[in-house]
C-alpha cells in the first residue's frame, strides 16, 4: 500500500494543482463520514496521507498533525465506527490549518 501513495502522490498532486488540494479531500472525507464506504473512506485517507506528507515536507507541523487526526477518524469510519462529530471537527481544523497546501 505504501508503494501506491508514493506512485500515486504524484498524479493527485498534478490533480490538486487545478483545483484547490483540499477539496478531494473534503468531498471524500464527508461521503467516508456519512456513509462509510471502504472506497470513499481509502479515497479521504490516501489523500490525507498526501497532503500530510506535504506538511510535513513545508514544516506545518500543525497542519499535519490535523490531517494525522483526520486519517485516524475516517479509518475508523470504514469499520463502521460512528466518529461523526470528531471527523467533521477535524475536518474544520485542516481547512483552516492547511489552507496553505
Amino acid at each position: 500500500m505504501l508503494f501506491f501513495l508514493v506512485i500515486g502522490s504524484e498524479r493527485f498532486k498534478s490533480h490538486a494543482d487545478e483545483n484547490h488540494a483540499l477539496s478531494p479531500l473534503e468531498s471524500f472525507s464527508i461521503e467516508c463520514i456519512q456513509t462509510s464506504q471502504s472506497s470513499a473512506c481509502r479515497k479521504a485517507v490516501f489523500h490525507a496521507e498526501v497532503l500530510q506528507r506535504q506538511a510535513a515536507s513545508a514544516g506545518s507541523f500543525s497542519c499535519q498533525s490535523r490531517l494525522l487526526g483526520l486519517e485516524a477518524d475516517l479509518i475508523m469510519s470504514s469499520f463502521k465506527t460512528r466518529r461523526v462529530e470528531s471527523a467533521l471537527a477535524m475536518l474544520k481544523e485542516v481547512k483552516v490549518l492547511c489552507r496553505e497546501l
